[in-house]
């Protein structure tokens, strides 16, 4: 079972329909969002392990590099004082076929003991490559499921039930707000939320909480950055694309990677309102925005500040620049630098 990239996945569904069935033998668990991910996991370690038993029963291999008969050995390996055993095989490399031995993983995987269990878990932004005899072998014998963010409406549930955990409320449009600029990670917003609801001195956490102490998703500075650029507010410009080159989780590289994919989906909402065109166009044309009326009215409005012409020369200046940084071996700060300079000059 695969679940499509761009769209968000049914968890509850899917913890559902593991506690009905019970453990497979064979499961890839990967995606963008490991706050699930991991907690499927822990589900699936109750499924399997008897209390007592995850001393005997339980085997971790780590990758990249999969050693097969260690690999083999927990596999086959007979449960003692319960009923399966469960194998995590964490980061290994699948799409390096030197990694491994293909025929071996095959041979192994179709011929699992009825007790045994093997959970292949990669992190995020790595994706199996689905041409590989491997990987299509381990789909077809297992449970793939690729752990996205949630909907908006149940992402917004969540943060509300976080905040009240904490002693704290938060109405949704508020809730919105956070997800906003903390980013949709559930990983990352949990230490915020903590941050905000210790921070907001009554028993409710308002925007001006947020704004105090919360740390903005990259993406969320790279949008007020283009924001800026639209509104000719070239100072408040300036102040963000400072904070951006002083954060030193985020390189230059990536930085304008955003960048561009920002004023590309600037560009695909100013065609779309000037040809009458509603979400739905924009949705097909960027479908991870597919369920997020919030981000999406955010840009509906944003785009308001560009024309369209102007919009087609930021992404052809964009398209220059990761050539320049790619091809040429630009320094990437300096370019960065240089391309929200020229994105500032450009003012029809």
């Amino acid at each position: 079972m695969a679940t499509n990239k761009n769209t968000a996945l049914d968890y509850g569904g899917e913890i559902k329909k593991l506690r009905r069935d019970g453990p497979g033998r064979i499961y890839i668990l990967r995606g963008e969002e490991d706050y699930l991910r991991d907690s499927y996991l822990a589900e699936l370690k109750k499924l399997c392990l008897d209390e007592g038993a995850e001393a005997f029963n339980y085997h971790r291999l780590q990758g990249p590099v999969l050693d097969m008969q260690k690999l083999r050995e927990s596999v086959e390996a007979m449960p003692f004082m319960g009923e399966r055993t469960l194998t995590e095989v964490r980061d290994f490399d699948v799409n390096r076929t030197s990694a491994y031995d293909p025929d071996v993983l095959k041979a192994l995987l179709d011929d699992m003991p009825e007790w045994a269990t093997v959970v292949f878990l990669f992190s995020p932004g790595y994706s199996p490559d689905n041409r590989l005899a491997a990987v299509k072998a381990m789909k077809k014998a297992g449970t793939d499921i690729a752990f996205t963010s949630p909907g908006e409406a149940e992402l917004l549930r969540w943060v509300v039930r976080r905040v009240e955990s904490l002693g704290k409320k938060i109405d949704p449009p508020t809730a919105n707000y956070l997800i906003w600029v903390c980013g949709d990670r559930m990983n990352s917003l949990i230490p915020e939320i903590l941050k905000i609801a210790g921070y907001a001195p009554g028993d409710t956490v308002l925007r001006e909480h947020i704004d105090a102490v919360a740390k903005k998703a990259p993406e969320t500075t790279i949008f007020d950055l283009t924001d800026a650029l639209g509104a000719k507010d070239y100072d408040k410009a300036a102040r963000l694309l400072a904070d951006l080159l002083a954060d030193k989780d985020e390189p230059p590289q990536r930085q304008i990677a955003m960048v561009s994919e920002q004023f590309r989906r600037l560009y695909v909402a100013r065609v779309a309102a000037d040809a009458g065109k509603g979400e739905a166009f924009i949705t097909a044309c960027i479908p991870e925005l597919t369920g997020r009326a919030y981000p999406l009215r955010l840009l509906r409005q944003a785009c308001t500040r560009f024309s369209a012409d102007r919009l087609a020369r930021a992404v052809s200046s964009c398209a220059s620049c990761d050539y320049a940084m790619k091809d040429t071996g630009g320094e990437p700060e300096a370019l960065m630098k240089e391309l929200v300079l020229r994105l500032a000059m450009d003012r029809a």
